[in-house]
């Protein structure tokens, strides 16, 4: 384990002279974004001695840690933190009993999905009822990752669905969207999302047949389609109660159903329940994880000792009077009964104050592999302890002010705390990392799933890990942790050849994300930036291409005829001579309407002229291009170079311009805008041009790529006849993405500023002295490819 970084918060000036005891509260997205709650008090002059306290929910990307977005702020204690499955959107409830829905708000204007805006969809009130525990539907989808099969080709092989039931269904098995609650007087609350107001429709039910006085609750979900509710008052000499709880909806009518369920003592419950001197007591409770119902952990502790207790639901089987209860011919003379089973116990000499549990959907069969999930631990001394998910044996230990170091960043002023104490701890989706809250910071630790902690992991179960990201759809960053950098190009390798090796449905699924992953992987080191820069001006050609693509649509659907995107292909490929004019020939007007059913031009213009941002990057970016081709011959590494030998992007570049002259005679509004110094037909040159590009890069012998006189000629005299923009605009040179892993770690951030190492970066990037790039001040949006200005405000900075 080491820390990566370590984010503060800044100082407020605020009379705050008292000490507050309550946890905050956080939670990890599946993109990797962390939600957390924190106080703060200002004193109001209304009247002498009254203090006001609000509690402000927050989150930034751990990507780009100093960054802080407010979500909202409460008068009442925020209490949970719950991340829905994909990510979007937030449950927050609080001490007052009310839980409300926060999603990324969603604009047209601007752009969907942005972290700094924040809406509240929807809420529901219970009035004097303190939430403890919340949790969202299941949907059924279950995605299980099994190390074993890490030489498996195929993904369906590899990552295989899970038996899992969704928690409220509809009409044909349609899973329902919402949320369940459960309060400190046992009252279950299920609200079911609904898409027109009123926009959650709530349901109250309690577990039990009176009310009780709950401290500690756990919800996980079972494979079918139940919610089993773990409940506990805190102390040691009562039972940890166990409820399942299920959803239906009649006639449109939401019920809830619950039923006790087994239950049982906790161990220390026997050594310690008659010691008045000890003050033990019940601090933690959880469920493995939320699609974990069998496994609990429970911790029992006092000031200066915990007891972490797991326990594992097993089928009990009782034996029966075979001539007493006789149901039919064949008697059962076994009967199953659930029964909590103890499992081990780890104990240590302070107070337990965190609990970190796996979130990655394991198989529950698996042998001893190099492959070790874990459980993690926090105490009030500062150490963690790493417990192994199926052995519960204590893999590694550590000190926590070994891993992080208080006097980086730190004022001098200021002395550095003994020991650091850790309030809430939570695992990354695959394990590889662990966020800390802690002494009004927040830390990032790396781990590595293996036995030995001074080993990192192998790159067949990086690749592994990688590939289920792929296929389940989640953020990749966590697992970017346990990347050597000199593995990336094997790893990247390894892969594009496991991709290729998948049918084709597969391969159109996820070729965008593998694109986007590559482009992770190679900005996590400094000598592999530019790469970077060159796959993700790809990854966004591919998305434009493939939406003109799917834009031409044939007008009469029929098995023999080629659709005009086929066209296009074919046509290029037999095209050498550079001829834009002979090629249109073959080609008709009508086939690229955007709207064929349309007799008339004007919708298809219309349609068109909202696309002439992507059409004109197409055109910049293939001036761009062809203008640096006179630097190839003298250097490596300059921004596009890769590119440049590469015959299918030089060829769907010349489908793109076949694509955007065809709709320049529909709409000329939709042309792009070049500034020339003399009367030359800009997109019929550039075809040319990019044909005899095409072909050196089609007849290169192995890698070595060479190019005529006349060609070099042409590309030399491009500049003065057409004025090249910049290249800020192609390339994403200025990135801060995956800028962590390229410093020396720990790294100190506090939120609010940006770290000084950017700056560095952008006076230390390499401006090539010519007229082919351009640089000037203005901001880019890399989405819509347009202008954003040159002075861009905070509320558009995540765009």
């Amino acid at each position: 384990m080491e820390t990566v970084y370590f984010t503060e918060f800044q100082t407020v000036n605020s009379e705050k002279d008292w000490i507050s005891e309550d946890k905050c509260c956080c939670s990890l997205s599946s993109q990797n974004i962390l939600a957390v709650s924190r106080q703060y008090a200002q004193v109001k002059k209304k009247s002498v001695g009254e203090l006001s306290v609000q509690y402000e929910v927050g989150l930034f990307d751990l990507d780009r840690p100093w960054e802080w977005y407010q979500v909202m702020v409460s008068s009442s204690v925020i209490t949970c933190l719950e991340w829905d499955k994909m990510g979007n959107r937030l449950l927050i409830a609080d001490a007052d009993g009310k839980c409300q829905i926060w999603q990324m708000q969603a604009s047209t204007v601007i752009c969907d999905f942005l972290l700094n805006r924040w809406t509240c969809h929807s809420s529901s009130t219970l009035e004097d009822e303190e939430i403890l525990a919340v949790a969202w539907f299941h949907n059924g989808v279950q995605v299980t990752f099994n190390p074993e099969k890490c030489g498996t080709i195929l993904y369906n092989d590899k990552f295989q669905r899970g038996q899992f039931v969704p928690s409220l269904t509809k009409f044909g098995g349609k899973p329902v969207d919402g949320w369940i609650a459960v309060t400190a007087s046992g009252l279950v609350c299920a609200g079911v999302v609904c898409t027109q107001e009123p926009y959650i429709e709530v349901a109250n039910q309690t577990l039990s047949q009176s009310y009780q006085r709950l401290s500690l609750v756990s919800i996980a979900h079972t494979g079918k389609g139940e919610m089993v509710v773990a409940a506990s008052d805190g102390q040691i000499s009562t039972a940890i109660h166990c409820y399942k709880v299920s959803l239906s909806l009649q006639n449109g009518v939401l019920q809830i159903s619950c039923k006790p369920s087994a239950s049982f003592f906790a161990k220390s419950q026997v050594d310690y329940a008659a010691n008045d001197s000890q003050r033990m007591g019940i601090t933690q409770l959880y469920f493995l994880n939320q699609e974990s119902s069998e496994t609990v952990l429970v911790s029992c502790g006092s000031h200066g000792y915990s007891s972490l207790e797991i326990w594992q639901l097993l089928d009990h089987n009782m034996p029966v009077n075979s001539k007493l209860c006789q149901y039919g011919q064949v008697p059962d003379t076994v009967y199953h009964m659930p029964k909590w089973m103890h499992k081990a116990t780890i104990q240590h000499s302070s107070y337990l104050t965190s609990i970190a549990t796996p979130r990655l959907p394991l198989t529950k069969t698996m042998t001893d592999s190099g492959f070790s999930p874990y459980i993690a631990t926090a105490y009030r001394d500062g150490t963690l302890k790493l417990i192994h998910r199926h052995t519960y044996q204590v893999m590694q230990s550590g000190v926590m002010d070994t891993f992080y170091n208080p006097s980086v960043g730190a004022s001098p002023t200021k002395k550095p705390r003994k020991s650091v104490n850790i309030s809430n701890l939570v695992q990354t989706m695959s394990g590889c990392g662990l966020v800390a809250v802690h002494d009004g910071k927040i830390s990032v630790l790396k781990v590595f799933n293996v036995k030995d902690g001074g080993m990192m992991m192998s790159a067949s179960y990086v690749c592994l890990l990688l590939e289920y990201i792929l296929v389940a759809g989640q953020d990749w960053w966590d697992i970017l942790l346990a990347v050597k950098p000199g593995n990336i190009e094997s790893i990247c390798m390894k892969l594009l050849d496991n991709f290729y090796k998948q049918p084709a449905p597969m391969q159109d699924l996820i070729l965008m994300r593998l694109s986007a992953l590559r482009v992770a992987m190679y900005s996590m080191s400094t000598s592999t930036h530019q790469k970077a820069a060159d796959y993700h001006t790809r990854l966004v050609l591919q998305a434009i291409h493939s939406v003109f693509r799917a834009l031409l649509r044939p007008k009469a659907v029929t098995t023999q005829d080629k659709s005009p995107a086929e066209k296009v292909t074919m046509l290029c490929q037999k095209s050498t001579d550079g001829d834009l004019e002979n090629l249109l020939v073959n080609l008709e007007v009508e086939e690229f309407l955007i709207d064929p059913r349309r007799k008339d031009k004007k919708g298809s213009g219309e349609a068109l002229q909202s696309l002439q941002p992507l059409i004109q990057w197409v055109a910049d970016f293939s001036l761009h291009l062809l203008a640096s081709i006179p630097l190839y011959q003298s250097y490596s590494t300059f921004p596009g170079a890769s590119l440049l030998s590469n015959s299918s992007v030089l060829n769907t570049l010349r489908e793109l311009l076949v694509i955007i002259r065809i709709w320049g005679v529909i709409s000329p509004a939709s042309l792009p805008v070049f500034a020339t110094t003399s009367n030359v037909d800009c997109l019929a040159h550039l075809f040319k041009v990019m044909t005899k590009a095409w072909l050196c890069s089609s007849n290169k012998e192995g890698n070595k790529l060479e190019y005529d006189e006349a060609l070099l000629d042409e590309c030399c005299v491009l500049p003065s006849k057409v004025l090249v923009p910049s290249v800020s605009q192609d390339f994403r040179l200025n990135s801060t993405g995956y800028s962590v892993f390229t410093q020396h770690t720990p790294v100190s951030f506090v939120f609010g500023e940006q770290p000084e190492y950017l700056y560095h970066r952008k006076k230390s990037k390499m401006h090539y002295v010519s007229d082919v790039l351009i640089e000037n001040g203005q901001h880019h949006d890399i989405v819509r490819q347009i202008h954003l200005g040159a002075q861009l405000k905070r509320g558009l900075g995540s765009v």
